[in-house]
């Protein structure tokens, strides 16, 4: 009986800690999202402010790796073939990595992406959004976010935020509009 205590005593904090963690990753809706200036695949530098000057939703997809994350380039081919669906529904859609202006263009080039990505070297974006693991603290996965999409509004306000639980797994195209219809 008191070894059951005990081990109760000491997982379900840890439970807890875990579930709170998951569910505090990215800023929270009703933020308001934190301005950047990026370079684009084709070395172009971007800034949230004239995305938003630009379009009345504005969706920033952080991925991980566009060179090495096989889950990532599934995810970019997916959106770049549902690209029309997502404009349909009003939506500008933004990927954010840490990878290199090169890896992006690179890709972008191969896979036939038309959407803007977006080189976060340093991964300060990523931070400024809270959604950096924490838990790559070194190699090459150092910096990597953990994948998030966040739906904006003309003003920068965050009016959805999309994420899975595991790095595998990514909202459907399907949520994504959705979410982006639930804003008009």
């Amino acid at each position: 009986m008191k070894i059951r205590s005990l081990i109760f005593a000491f997982v379900l904090p840890l439970y807890i800690a875990l579930g709170l963690q998951a569910e505090e990753v990215g800023l929270k809706v009703g933020e308001k999202a934190p301005g950047f200036g990026l370079m684009n695949q084709q070395g172009k530098e971007i800034s949230l402010k004239s995305l938003l000057e630009e379009n009345d939703k504005v969706a920033l997809a952080f991925f991980r790796s566009a060179d090495w994350c096989p889950f990532c380039k599934r995810q970019l081919i997916d959106l770049q073939k549902n690209l029309q669906a997502l404009e349909d529904a009003g939506l500008k859609l933004v990927g954010i990595s840490y990878d290199s202006v090169e890896v992006l263009g690179r890709f972008s080039d191969t896979e036939g992406i038309t959407f803007t990505l977006l080189s976060d070297l340093g991964s300060k974006t990523i931070e400024a959004y809270k959604v950096r693991n924490e838990e790559a603290k070194s190699g090459k996965a150092q910096g990597i976010p953990h994948p998030t999409i966040f739906l904006l509004n003309k003003q920068g306000i965050i009016e959805a935020k999309l994420r899975e639980e595991s790095y595998r797994d990514r909202p459907t195209i399907e949520q994504i509009v959705a979410a982006a219809n639930a804003m008009d």
